[in-house]
């Protein structure tokens, strides 16, 4: 089962977003993708990458996203994580990526 968890950020920010498998679980070798699009089961993905294993013993991976990933229109859409390898792609979470207004941006 996913964990469902909201990301919350601001336009043009360039975070990483650490994830920490729970309960803990050796992720040494994998693939993972973290995918962001406008909504659920929509072909159109604003952007697609692979996260960093940071401990593959502890089962920790970061994200690390671009200000030009962010540099979106503020509001509500979603994301997923997925441990991609054939055979045994699995989903490991998923929620609300919410990009939020600034000054920054128009």
């Amino acid at each position: 089962m996913p964990i469902i968890e909201t990301i919350a950020i601001y336009r043009g920010e360039g975070p990483t977003i650490s994830f920490s498998m729970s309960p803990k679980k050796d992720i040494t070798g994998w693939v993972i993708s973290f995918t962001v699009s406008e909504s659920y089961n929509n072909p159109v993905k604003l952007f697609q990458i692979t996260a960093t294993i940071t401990s593959g013993p502890l089962g920790k991976f970061d994200v690390i996203l671009t200000p030009t990933q962010t540099n979106i229109v503020p509001g509500t859409y979603v994301y997923d994580v997925w441990r991609v390898l054939p055979g045994f792609d699995r989903i490991l979470g998923t929620g609300p990526f919410e990009i939020q207004a600034d000054a920054r941006f128009p």
